[in-house]
């Protein structure tokens, strides 16, 4: 495998891995600024992408797709795609994978992938994604099972995009769940408990007594704790200063992110890089 940043990125890497076990064919994590073009390319499998942040337009084939935040893009083996044009400053993940690999590990996911583009809301995709993008920056013990378990969750997290018919199986409040949606997947916005409350049509106090009754805590530590499982990822798999990372993460200010990482990691987002590790006793 060999990791690159391209020219011209903010930050970010490129891996190129041409793996047969795993099935994946290179992946990375990129900001990209402004006046960046990604021009046509192709290749013999599906390349996925996720639209973290920014708004950009591609174009595969001759059709013009719309990437908002959250959005999935996948393109299928051998079909020409682009950057339509250069956009404003935008951050996503991407990987490219052989699905006979992972087919072969479980049969079930074949038959759910078209021979068409896929654009549609990401689901859970960003968890699988920050899975693969840990296994491929990080040293760990039994590096090839835990990259191909990486690359299995990626496609079983896409195919779940694609046929999305979950059926909550504890029972959960409406607005309750609507709202741990938002922290989960929408965590750099900056989240007010009026604003979820708007979101939900209730008063926020009552919003506040139902997420904690549910979930044990309320909306805005539950946020904080999405923010900072987020920014260990970045601290040890990115060389984004912790400025950027407290921006990325909808932080107001650096101190507002150093302190809140200090509350629930015990150590400083500067120590935890050098460290890669939370000081002891927490977890």
């Amino acid at each position: 495998m060999s990791l690159s940043r391209p020219d011209g990125l903010r930050a970010g890497f490129h891996a190129d891995l041409h793996d047969p076990v795993s099935g994946l064919v290179h992946a990375g994590e990129q900001w990209v600024p402004e006046r960046f073009l990604i021009e046509p390319h192709e290749h013999p499998v599906w390349e996925i992408y996720l639209q973290l942040h920014g708004v950009t337009r591609w174009v595969a084939g001759e059709q013009s797709y719309l990437l908002q935040p959250g959005h999935l893009f996948a393109v299928p083996p051998k079909l020409r795609h682009h950057l339509a044009a250069r956009s404003g400053n935008h951050h996503f993940y991407f990987a490219a994978v052989d699905l006979d690999p992972v087919v072969r590990r479980h049969p079930s996911l074949a038959a759910v992938w078209p021979a068409t583009v896929v654009h549609r809301e990401a689901g859970e995709l960003a968890y699988a994604f920050a899975h693969l993008v840990r296994e491929l920056t990080t040293r760990y013990e039994y590096a090839e099972t835990g990259l191909s378990l990486a690359v299995d969750h990626l496609v079983l997290a896409v195919s779940r995009a694609m046929a999305p018919t979950a059926a909550p199986q504890l029972a959960m409040h409406p607005a309750v769940r609507t709202v741990k949606r938002l922290l989960d997947q929408e965590f750099e916005e900056r989240w007010t408990l009026r604003r979820l409350a708007d979101r939900v049509g209730l008063a926020p106090s009552y919003l506040a007594e139902l997420f904690a009754g549910h979930l044990g805590q309320p909306p805005h530590r539950y946020l904080n704790e999405r923010r900072i499982d987020r920014a260990r990822q970045l601290l040890e798999s990115t060389d984004l200063t912790v400025t950027a990372i407290a921006h990325t993460l909808g932080f107001s200010s650096s101190q507002h992110f150093a302190r809140t990482f200090r509350q629930l990691t015990r150590t400083t987002p500067t120590a935890y890089r050098a460290t890669g590790r939370p000081a002891p006793g927490v977890t």
